[in-house]
């Protein structure tokens, strides 16, 4: 019997703890409760807000091997949405969290469970909004977070001074790019790729230099003709500038 009224005491003490603390204007007693008697937040973080974060650097082989020290374009970007955290405070998972990025030139990449990590080559220079999406997996709840950086890509190795179309008997076209090059550098190799508006690829026209060529290197301001011969294509023939490689000593 006393054993019995000392349990029911205990527990009465108990109970009106709980309430006390419930009570209490300056703490979120029940929550804080919660954890002390085992509950709380897995994981150990503080609860927030799905946070979207944005990790970008230079990944291009061109750096890397010393030949394009200004960064110019094409520049090839590495992005990671790894250091995002979801409401606890944790890094996100794949099995909670897609994630989408738009890279600010029109290409996008949408949500899949691989695109934490991604790469993105820029062809023209400009200043670009990168965007980060990452969206809460529906059987697991609605959050959504977004975060954006800024990449600023500088001038191109070179100029397209002119593109000039020819038709041939043939069906084919005679094309002519002039470009120059408007680095402080002198150049090895240079190449332009013709795409038409849809994107697709036609020529890709190339020219190296060295002892045994006229001129053996392309300098600063030097402007250089290049041809070939492509067949039919839709929409506007655009040069893009691809691949320069710099005079190495």
């Amino acid at each position: 019997m006393h054993r019995y009224r000392l349990r029911v005491a205990v527990k009465a003490s108990l109970a009106f703890a709980v309430l006390a603390v419930c009570m209490l204007p300056l703490l979120t007693g029940c929550d804080l409760l919660d954890q002390l008697l085992g509950g709380g937040i897995p994981g150990g973080g503080t609860a927030s807000a799905l946070n979207a974060v944005i990790t970008a650097q230079v990944h291009d082989p061109l750096v890397d091997q010393g030949r394009n020290p200004d960064l110019r374009p094409p520049l090839m970007y590495a992005f990671s949405a790894a250091s995002s955290t979801d409401e606890n405070g944790d890094p996100i998972q794949k099995l909670y969290y897609k994630v989408a990025w738009d890279f600010g030139d029109g290409q996008t990449r949408g949500f899949d469970w691989s695109d934490y990590y991604t790469h993105h080559r820029y062809w023209e220079e400009g200043t670009y909004t990168v965007t980060l999406t990452v969206r809460e997996d529906p059987d697991y709840g609605n959050a959504v977070a977004t975060a954006q950086k800024t990449i600023t890509i500088g001038p191109g190795w070179l100029e397209i001074v002119s593109l000039t179309t020819e038709p041939r008997e043939d069906g084919r076209f005679n094309v002519t790019v002039v470009v120059r090059n408007q680095s402080d550098q002198a150049l090895q190799q240079i190449q332009v790729d013709l795409i038409s508006a849809e994107g697709t690829l036609h020529a890709a026209l190339s020219a190296t230099f060295g002892p045994e060529t006229v001129p053996d290197r392309l300098a600063p301001g030097a402007v250089y003709t290049l041809r070939t011969s492509i067949g039919p294509w839709t929409g506007e023939l655009r040069a893009y500038p691809s691949w320069c490689y710099t005079v190495v000593n």
